[in-house]
């Protein structure tokens, strides 16, 4: 029997381009999502420890959440999600005060102030997470997928982790499961080039991690996960593949974190023994996914330095509207601690 390879050329779809007002809108919103998370590292930083814990920014890869929000079909589709989860909550309607407040710990949060940084969940959002254990949360975007299927509600998971799951053993049971049932799923690496401090040629013998997902029998690629257009055009492909029920597909978006992996680490990795920035660094700020789009933007005419001002202008109140939210908000009441728990009694042995 003759295997396809999924790697493969094939041929190109058309690409179904968002409207004018539309395409400003997916500016504006990874605008928000950038300086949200510039606000997150300010605060971090501040004594007192106004947010605690791991914290976990996503700037740098906007594209990627903001992409898969233009397609996601609420009340149908499914995210999950690891623990760099503010930028898809954002992308994909959370309030932004909402988001903080969870930062801050307070009462007001998504997670009413237990989860922090890596647990963001909005059930009316169909965003069911944010998960803190590597590669952990894989196998629950095969399971809510089957749910999908199951129940033909015709929806889509989508979901993600970062480089280093993909050396995770869930990783090729849940990706192998879900060729087999044939789930309406959509495993999506953002490799941004290094998990945690180590680079991807230094723990995955295949360094083209698209590879990785050839042994499941779905399409596998890669992508440019800094150009909102591509990441929106390949998303659009596969999640009609999957709605139409011929299965999963397994796609690494190519980006760059611009910010270390959490608010402890240095970023020696990408420094030079003399302390100075590597060339990647000054080469990944050239594709700055935000400023690709707003320069494509201006070209197509849809945009000018009046609407950009305009957004900057909007956004900066919202974010901190965001941050005075979370300052005001209560903390959690000691007995919260005993609610949204699961437990089962059983009954002793005589």
């Amino acid at each position: 029997m003759t295997v396809a390879n999924p790697l493969e050329k094939r041929p190109q779809t058309k690409k179904e381009t968002p409207d004018a007002s539309a395409r400003r809108q997916l500016l504006r919103t990874m605008m928000l999502i950038r300086k949200f998370e510039e606000r997150v590292v300010q605060e971090y930083q501040k004594p007192g420890q106004r947010i605690g814990g791991f914290c976990h920014v996503y700037s740098g890869q906007e594209a990627i959440a903001v992409g898969i929000s233009s397609i996601f079909q609420k009340g149908k589709d499914h995210l999950v999600n690891g623990y760099r989860c503010h930028g898809h909550s954002l992308a994909l309607g959370m309030d932004p005060k909402i988001a903080m407040a969870e930062l801050f710990g307070k009462a007001t949060g998504c997670s009413k102030g237990k989860g922090g940084s890596m647990h963001f969940f909005d059930a009316a959002a169909v965003n069911d997470g944010g998960h803190g254990i590597v590669g952990g949360h894989i196998p629950i975007g095969l399971g809510v997928a089957f749910a999908q299927k199951y129940k033909n509600t015709g929806g889509v998971t989508f979901c993600l982790f970062g480089d280093g799951a993909v050396n995770q053993g869930t990783f090729n049971e849940a990706l192998n499961m879900a060729s087999l049932l044939k789930v309406p799923a959509i495993f999506i690496v953002e490799n941004n080039g290094v998990a945690m401090g180590t680079q991807v040629d230094r723990s995955s013998a295949e360094k083209d991690l698209s590879r990785r997902g050839c042994g499941y029998a779905m399409p596998a690629r890669n992508l440019d996960g800094n150009d909102i257009d591509v990441v929106i055009a390949e998303m659009t492909e596969a999640a009609n593949r999957a709605r139409r029920g011929e299965g999963p597909s397994y796609l690494v978006a190519n980006t760059y974190r611009f910010r270390g992996h959490s608010m402890s680490d240095p970023m020696k990795y990408r420094k030079s023994a003399d302390g100075k920035w590597l060339p990647e660094v000054e080469a990944a700020r050239k594709r700055d996914p935000i400023t690709l789009y707003e320069d494509r933007l201006r070209q197509q005419g849809v945009i000018d330095d009046a609407m950009i001002e305009r957004f900057d202008e909007e956004i900066a109140p919202i974010v901190n509207e965001a941050v005075k939210f979370a300052e005001e908000s209560p903390n959690p009441q000691i007995e919260d601690m005993y609610q949204d728990i699961l437990a089962e009694k059983y009954p002793l042995e005589k």
